[in-house]
């Protein structure tokens, strides 16, 4: 084992991940913990949670009480130059000593410890989980482009939430008389009774208001992940929209970058639990993004074989000082090749 630590949380909307690498690259320790998004819970919940999520791997390791060398923080809501500056502030205040030389950790967006997983020559990720979000990287310079993570009141499409929210939004459309639906709407509706333990429409109301709260929501998918299994026609309908919408996240990017950045053609990174539905979203997904593997030589889509902190914990040494080796190959696999 290398003598340096390395920390990296990739953090979401409902779940968040640690690693624990030596200088080698090796992984000493893995952890889980619960949402890290600033908007939702307030910078000093998160600052809690990353700082017992560190203090269980460093103990996981044999190394507890051990000063690291390196932390990388991949979050959501990283959005602006002032929030990686207060991520990093609020966790130095709660741990002064944590890292070596008494310096800060790293904070950036949660794209960029996909990216750093799966490759080193530039891309864009795609994230649909809870929320969603795509960022487009440039190789070289890594300047960067965005489209998305405005969160659910304005933005997230195509994420868990939105999923859910469109199925529930097209049931209670159909019974105001707002919008009919095609399709019929017996599955959705005894799910949505299950799952929300409601007996009518009007009595979702408490989870719109007082008891609002966006993951719960946006689990609301697994159940129209089975129906779509089922073939419910719409699920499958939902499903297709958020293909298309995901797609739409891309090409807005690679609109702002040029072709010329990614001679090799262009690798899209996909992360988040909506993925592992990819079936679902496959067709439309792939059509919609017919421009884009035009323009840009080809697409090549990965996902994430093991731990997506992975990237945090080597972009976070890198920017510290250290050089944390990474094998590519071996933390992603190949969705599709598009030609």
């Amino acid at each position: 084992m290398s003598e340096t630590l390395h920390i990296g949380v990739e953090g979401g909307g409902s779940c968040s991940k640690g690693i624990l690498l030596d200088g080698e690259g090796n992984i000493l320790a893995t952890g889980e913990t619960g949402c890290t998004n600033h908007w939702d819970i307030g910078l000093d919940v998160v600052g809690n949670r990353i700082v017992d999520l560190i203090e269980n791997m460093l103990a996981q390791a044999g190394c507890k009480g051990r000063v690291v060398d390196s932390v990388g923080l991949s979050l959501s809501g990283m959005d602006t130059p002032q929030n990686t500056i207060d991520m990093a502030n609020t966790l130095h205040q709660m741990r002064p000593n944590l890292i070596t030389g008494n310096k800060k950790a790293k904070a950036y967006n949660d794209s960029i410890s996909a990216l750093e997983t799966a490759t080193s020559q530039g891309g864009a990720v795609v994230i649909s989980g809870t929320g969603s979000n795509c960022r487009l990287v440039e190789p070289n310079d890594g300047t960067s482009y965005n489209c998305g993570g405005w969160g659910h009141m304005i933005g997230d499409e195509g994420s868990g939430y939105w999923i859910a929210w469109t199925a529930l939004k097209t049931l209670i459309d159909h019974d105001d008389g707002f919008s009919k639906c095609e399709y019929s709407l017996d599955y959705v509706r005894q799910s949505m009774k299950e799952y929300f333990e409601v007996s009518t429409n009007l009595d979702m109301l408490t989870h719109l208001y007082t008891k609002f709260a966006k993951h719960a929501i946006a689990k609301f998918t697994i159940k129209l992940v089975e129906g779509a299994d089922k073939g419910d026609a719409l699920c499958l309908d939902v499903f297709k929209k958020a293909g298309h919408a995901l797609a739409k996240h891309i090409i807005a990017v690679c609109k702002k970058s040029s072709s010329e950045k990614f001679p090799a053609g262009l690798t899209v990174v996909c992360v988040g639990s909506v993925w592992k539905s990819y079936k679902y979203l496959k067709d439309s997904f792939e059509s919609t993004l017919q421009s884009v593997v035009k323009d840009f030589n080809g697409v090549t889509l990965k996902q994430l074989r093991k731990n997506g902190a992975i990237g945090a914990a080597i972009v976070g040494a890198r920017d510290t000082g250290y050089n944390v080796p990474i094998d590519y190959d071996k933390h992603t696999e190949t969705m599709s090749i598009l030609a």
